[in-house]
Formats: structure tokens, C-alpha cells, sequence
């Protein structure tokens, strides 16, 4: 965990100085000849279209959603509470926090716990209707909801007034903690043990007084 968590911290410094990098030579390269700029940032431009970061792909327990599957799934069982992902494929950040949510889905996924994903880079009306801003500047990717009785209770990292987010780590620590996993996945079980014991008895037959 400790390692995962390192290899994290690494990969998303290495990510701010090529960032930084890239910003600094934009700089130097107008100041020196604008033509030259502007095949700079043509290039840059190329790069990123063509040269996708990498996607997770190893095991995990979590649905994944479109812009008319999202509500209908939520709402589906109001005893289900739901943790939910919203990502997008360019973010360094999504890319950094796919295989620590993909743990966390393992590790607590059950009936009436349940982890999602939906990608909203590709469903940007998702992103609206559920306050989630796709712009680089907002930090807002990613941005994890927990859903109870069909409702969010909780968000990270949280918005302020001005739709800026509040400067928050997505290690799996973190999402424990502030999620309060442990509880809510036993609470989870729980109810649905308790709901399984009704019906079953629910579904003993009853001896009749002729049998008796």
C-alpha cells in the first residue's frame, strides 16, 4: 500500500515538471521567434491527441456508466449506497487514482455496497448535471460522490463558493477515512443479511392443522 502510494506521489510529480516544462519552453521559444512558438505548441498539441496516457486494465469490482444508465442505476435500490467516480481519460490524475479505486472496489464491493465509474469526458452532460467541472484548472478531476438512498451525502474534494476545489489527496487512506469504508461496508452487509433472514422466513411454509 505504502509502495502504490509512493509510486503515485512520484508519477504525479514527474507529471508537474514535464507540465511545467512544457509551459517554460512555450515561454522561451515565443520570445525568441513567434514562428517558432507556434510550431512548439502545434506539436505539443499533435502529442497530446496521438499519445494517450496509459489506461488501467487489471482486476476491479465497478460498473461502469453512460449519461442514461447513471440516475436509473442509483435509483434503482434506494438501500444500496454508491460510490462514484467521475473521470476523463487525458487526466494524469484519473489515470494515477484508476488502480487505487480499482483496490478499494475489490476490497469493499458487496450487495448493498456498490462502486461506479462514468467517464464524463465523454458524457459531458454528466458533468453538468452533477457539478463536476472538466476544466484542468478547476482540479476537480477526479471527483469521487457517495450516494445513499439515491441522494450524494458526501464529495471529494469539496467545491467552494467560487467552483474551485478544495486541495485534497486521493490516496487510499484518504478515501477510507473520509468515506468512513469500514463502517459503511459493514452496515452495508448488514442490511442485507437481515433483509435475506426475513424472506427466507417469509418463505417457510406454515404447517397446516391437518398436519398437526
Amino acid at each position: 500500500m505504502l509502495h502504490l502510494f509512493l509510486t503515485v506521489t512520484v508519477e504525479q510529480h514527474i507529471g508537474n515538471i514535464f507540465m511545467f516544462s512544457k509551459v517554460a519552453n512555450t515561454i522561451l521559444f515565443f520570445r525568441l521567434d513567434i514562428r517558432m512558438g507556434l510550431l512548439y505548441v502545434t506539436l505539443c498539441l499533435v502529442f497530446l491527441m496521438t499519445c494517450k496516457p496509459p489506461l488501467y486494465m487489471g482486476p476491479e469490482h465497478i460498473k461502469y456508466f453512460s449519461d442514461k444508465t447513471i440516475e436509473e442505476e442509483i435509483q434503482s435500490d434506494r438501500r444500496v449506497s454508491w460510490i462514484v467516480e467521475y473521470f476523463a481519460n487525458w487526466s494524469s490524475e484519473c489515470q494515477s487514482f484508476a488502480p487505487i479505486y480499482a483496490e478499494l472496489s475489490l476490497k469493499y464491493n458487496c450487495a448493498g455496497l456498490k462502486f461506479g465509474k462514468v467517464d464524463i469526458g465523454r458524457y459531458p452532460d454528466v458533468s453538468t448535471r452533477y457539478n463536476v467541472s472538466t476544466s484542468p484548472l478547476s482540479k476537480q478531476l477526479p471527483t469521487l460522490i457517495l450516494f445513499q438512498g439515491g441522494k450524494e451525502v458526501l464529495r471529494r474534494p469539496q467545491v467552494d463558493k467560487k467552483g474551485r476545489a478544495v486541495s485534497w489527496s486521493f490516496t487510499q487512506e484518504n478515501v477510507i477515512r473520509e468515506f468512513n469504508l469500514n463502517e459503511l461496508y459493514q452496515k452495508a452487509k448488514k442490511i442485507y443479511k437481515n433483509q435475506d433472514e426475513t424472506e427466507a422466513e417469509e418463505n417457510t411454509p406454515i404447517e397446516s392443522k391437518k398436519d398437526q
